[in-house]
């Protein structure tokens, strides 16, 4: 039996960023709960901001990236939410993906079964944990034809305190709708 292999892209690019703590706790909920699949998390840290000219002969970072991307069976996004949208260097990833091609491997995203998570500091009334981004972000998935995974939604508030000593959330029902995320995707 051959394991699904899922493509962990985080939106932010800071060390201590609650989305990578989120998106590291589904790595180990899906090797708890899944053992048909494994999540591999890609650095893509090192992609220049997208630019046509260089599709011709792009840099070895973004080759290395759409090559991770085609070796997926499928993508799971954690995304923040920057001014109630997803962040430039994660729409920046999403352009390298989607443009350049890969010998005659051509488009590497089309068909490719996609779910969302994210988490927002705010606990206030009203605060989203990445809604608004999350719905931004699956319409630029719909528009690149990859299969979004919609239900159950894992959006995550008041991140900075969500979070226990050992990386499990504090809060159940949010690992149980990761877990159930994860066995859709």
């Amino acid at each position: 039996m051959s394991i699904l292999r899922i493509a962990g892209i985080c939106g932010s690019l800071r060390r201590d960023s609650c989305n990578k703590k989120l998106i590291l706790r589904a790595q180990q909920l899906c090797t708890e709960h899944i053992p048909e699949a494994r999540i591999d998390i890609i650095d893509w840290s090192q992609l220049p901001v997208y630019n046509q000219d260089l599709e011709e002969d792009p840099p070895e970072s973004v080759l290395k990236f759409k090559e991770e991307i085609y070796n997926s069976d499928a993508i799971l996004f954690a995304t923040p939410e920057y001014n109630w949208s997803i962040p430039g260097p994660l729409k920046n990833a999403i352009d390298w993906a989607s443009r350049t091609k890969i010998g005659d491997r051509g488009d590497i995203l089309t068909g490719k079964p996609a779910a969302i998570i994210g988490a927002g500091p705010g606990s206030y009334p009203g605060a989203s944990g990445s809604g608004r981004a999350q719905l931004i972000l699956r319409q630029t998935l719909v528009v690149l034809n990859m299969v979004a995974v919609s239900t159950p939604s894992v959006m995550l508030t008041g991140a900075f305190d969500a979070f226990k000593d050992d990386g499990s959330l504090k809060n159940e029902v949010i690992e149980e709708k990761l877990v159930k995320l994860l066995k859709e995707l």
